[in-house]
């Protein structure tokens, strides 16, 4: 009888150690996995474009020069390179987008995120379209770096 109950002993004392080691492992490595690094972000930016718009909405207030830079940040190179050679379409674009808008609108801090947005549609809709770029929409964002008015 006590053969039977050191040996019913010693497999429960086996038993318990290996489930206390493999839950030791198992918890251990789940607590020491560390996340993957952020990707690096890149950047493509339009620089110091400068149009000539209408100061107010009546028109009667004469012109006004508007200064505009905008950035647009992606997790893709190649996104920055083709962004690079198409650069002379999306600055048409950005330019027509604020020409269609006058000096009181531009200025507005209000307006600032739906005209980045507009942006962002821009360069985004241009690598779709002329690059056939893929995935789509490889900008994740766009942020205007500079917008000044000068009467």
């Amino acid at each position: 009888m006590k053969k039977i109950l050191f040996a019913v002993l010693g497999v429960v004392v086996i038993l318990g150690g290996a489930g206390g080691t493999w839950a030791y492992l198992r918890f251990h490595s789940l607590a020491k996995s560390e996340p993957a690094p952020p990707k690096p972000i890149y950047f493509a930016h339009l620089d110091n474009l400068v149009v000539s718009v209408p100061a107010d909405s009546t028109g009667q207030s004469g012109q006004a020069y508007v200064q505009f830079s905008v950035e647009f940040a992606s997790t893709d190179p190649e996104a920055v390179a083709a962004f690079t050679n198409l650069q002379p379409i999306i600055t048409a674009q950005v330019i027509n987008l604020l020409m269609s808008q006058n000096a009181a609108q531009l200025m507005n801090p209000a307006a600032h995120t739906a005209l980045a947005k507009n942006c962002l549609d821009i360069a985004n809709g241009v690598l779709n379209k002329s690059a056939a770029y893929s995935p789509p929409n490889p900008f994740s964002a766009a942020y205007i770096t500079n917008i000044v008015q000068q009467d």
